[in-house]
């Protein structure tokens, strides 16, 4: 009697132990179906208005260009040009979250010179500054830190874009860079519409978008991304905001240097 208790307890426990990973994966599997039905309801938004844009401004250049009107050919090129800069922000961000879930994005861990991975960043997306809009960068301590030099130009790309996006025509966006003993910050502050406190909780979560931000494109993604990346270099992420008056995000590193989180 008692070893056909033990065969039945073993039995019970080998029930028990799919039925777990069945419910986990079935879990797992809706929890991603409703990602990519977010996916594709937000996909098919995002990109409709800057391809919309693009549409309309070629149809115009063609007239202009009859006409020879200069002054409107160069308007409008330059609202495709912003088009496209939005489209291909939308697209790295998705091919982002989709490395991320897959676990497929790779850390290398290098020494690298801040400065110069700032310069790089802002050299590459002073065409997407407003009219007057001016970004000032500075830079306390050391230059050189053990990161991921591709990752953290993604999260700089993303704090910058969304200070120039959220802010207005002729504001000033200070970026700053401190190395220490005790790690490293990097912060960027704009002059936008700022976060409603109530719904501050929510910033990184996937998709998610302020109320007062409904009007201004975006996908909702950058912030996660921005956190998921930062984490993946044993950093942290951070950020000061008050409706109408601004916000401040900041990342940070510690000193010392750590393993690498996996993401597999």
């Amino acid at each position: 009697m008692k070893v056909w208790k033990i065969r039945w307890l073993n039995v019970r426990m080998n029930w028990n132990k799919p039925k777990n990973d069945l419910a986990a994966a079935l879990d797992k599997e809706r929890e991603l179906g409703e990602l990519k039905s977010r996916f594709v309801s937000m996909a098919s938004h995002e990109f409709r208005t800057p391809l919309t844009s693009v549409l309309s401004s070629a149809g115009l250049i063609l007239q202009y260009a009859d006409r020879q009107d200069i002054g409107n050919i160069k308007k409008h090129g330059e609202r495709i040009k912003s088009a496209v800069n939005s489209l291909n922000t939308i697209l790295t961000e998705f091919l982002s979250l989709g490395r991320l879930e897959e676990g497929k994005t790779q850390v290398k861990m290098e020494e690298i010179n801040i400065s110069d991975c700032i310069d790089d960043v802002c050299t590459e997306m002073k065409n997407l500054f407003k009219d007057g809009q001016q970004l000032i960068f500075e830079q306390e301590g050391g230059d050189v830190a053990r990161l991921d030099s591709g990752l953290l130009k993604n999260i700089l790309i993303n704090l910058v874009s969304n200070a120039v996006k959220y802010s207005p025509e002729g504001a000033t966006i200070l970026l700053r860079s401190k190395i220490g003993d005790d790690g490293i910050c990097i912060s960027v502050r704009d002059q936008g519409i700022g976060i409603p406190e109530s719904e501050q909780k929510h910033l990184f979560d996937r998709f998610f978008r302020a109320t007062n931000a409904t009007n201004i494109q975006g996908t909702g993604l950058g912030l996660y991304i921005v956190q998921r990346y930062a984490e993946m270099m044993n950093g942290e992420v951070g950020f000061t905001s008050e409706v109408e008056k601004g916000s401040e995000f900041w990342v940070k590193f510690p000193g010392e240097r750590q393993e690498v989180r996996s993401e597999k």
